[in-house]
């Protein structure tokens, strides 16, 4: 009934693309993302590849695709952190048991065969993109850069003896304007700090080399968090360059002191408000609002990140609220936040003072291997 392949020719990888089509209804809160990011992962020039390896295979079902999964491990990871850890990602499949089964036995075995003892996902190649499935919110769209998945994935993974090892939220406020930016306002436990520190707006014209400075402050803040692994130049280049020239820079707030980022908040304006109407496309008719971002009326935060010598001291707090106040001058109307772990008290606290509430709750899964 079920035959797997893996990905050899064009047509393959084509059809990679494509499963989601079949998995998803039409009304379904499910957006298609770019198909030239999602064969940008894929081709093997991607930098994941330099340091790492993995296999795609799709599920057929009488000779049409209705499964896909990534099987990959990432070198980087087994170094830093220890583990042998094997990954899945990319994945979706119909809902049916025995072709979850094989896509998924298909991707231990290839972690088996790399000496892992664990398979963990799911986990999209690099902490740059996207991990985890949705296990409660499915009614809610996905803003960009958030994950969305069909509602029985959690019973899937569980079936085939997978356990929940991660949880995020995504939250968000449908409407900022009732919010007072000096009330939220707080200042920094350090007054000497508090007097140093200046907030602005990324460089218009030099925007290649603030992004870098951007992924060097995200690497010293994120360090030593679970499982996260420093982001390389040409990952952060593949992740962000192909929306970097569409960038509202009014929403991509940096903290200095003495000309040096601390501390940046990067939110962009929720392009999957255009994606949902492209069908995968950049190339279409409802591609022109991406020139006109303010329009779209809603923001996502995608990070925010202050150095480990500065955390605790109200930096954040202070760099979302001068995210808030750009976003009132400029008419942005809704706020949403993607990736807050679970345990992350002081973030999920920020976005309460932001006015925030859950939207979905992603998973992360694992599964020891015999």
């Amino acid at each position: 009934m079920f035959t797997l392949h893996p990905l050899r020719t064009l047509r393959d990888r084509n059809e990679f693309l494509r499963v989601p089509r079949s998995i998803y209804p039409r009304d379904s809160p499910w957006i298609q993302p770019l198909d030239m990011v999602m064969k940008s992962f894929l081709d093997r020039r991607n930098p994941f590849f330099e340091d790492g390896i993995g296999q795609g295979f799709l599920l057929r079902r009488q000779g049409e695709p209705v499964g896909r999964i990534m099987a990959h491990v990432w070198k980087r990871h087994r170094r830093l952190h220890g583990e042998r850890v094997g990954y899945f990602g990319f994945f979706e499949c119909i809902n049916d048991s025995r072709g979850a089964e094989l896509l998924l036995e298909t991707a231990a075995d290839f972690a088996r065969q790399q000496a892992c003892d664990v398979l963990r996902g799911p986990f999209n190649m690099t902490g740059a993109q996207e991990a985890g499935i949705v296990v409660e919110g499915f009614e809610h769209p996905p803003a960009i850069d958030m994950v969305y998945t069909a509602d029985w994935y959690p019973s899937l993974l569980e079936m085939n003896g997978f356990r929940r090892c991660l949880q995020m939220e995504t939250r968000a406020n449908a409407t900022i304007g009732s919010l007072d930016p000096d009330r939220i306002r707080s200042s920094p436990a350090d007054s000497t700090i508090g007097s140093a520190l200046r907030l602005r707006c990324l460089q218009p014209f030099d925007r290649n080399h603030e992004m870098e400075a951007v992924r060097e402050v995200v690497n010293a803040s994120f360090l030593g968090n679970w499982g996260f692994v420093p982001i390389t130049r040409k990952e952060w280049e593949l992740q962000t360059g192909a929306l970097l020239p569409l960038l509202d820079r009014s929403l991509v707030i940096l903290a200095t002191i003495q000309n040096v980022i601390v501390g940046v908040t990067l939110a962009v304006p929720d392009f999957n408000r255009v994606f949902a109407k492209t069908g995968g496309r950049l190339v279409h008719p409802a591609s022109m609002a991406l020139l006109r971002p303010s329009r779209l009326k809603s923001v996502v935060v995608i990070l925010c990140a202050v150095r480990k010598q500065y955390q605790g001291l109200g930096i954040a707090r202070l760099l979302n609220t001068e995210l808030l106040r750009n976003m009132r001058r400029r008419g942005y109307q809704r706020l949403a936040t993607t990736w807050i772990g679970g345990e992350n008290s002081a973030s999920l606290a920020s976005t309460d003072a932001f006015g925030m509430h859950r939207m979905h709750t992603v998973a992360m899964y694992e599964r020891a291997l015999a």
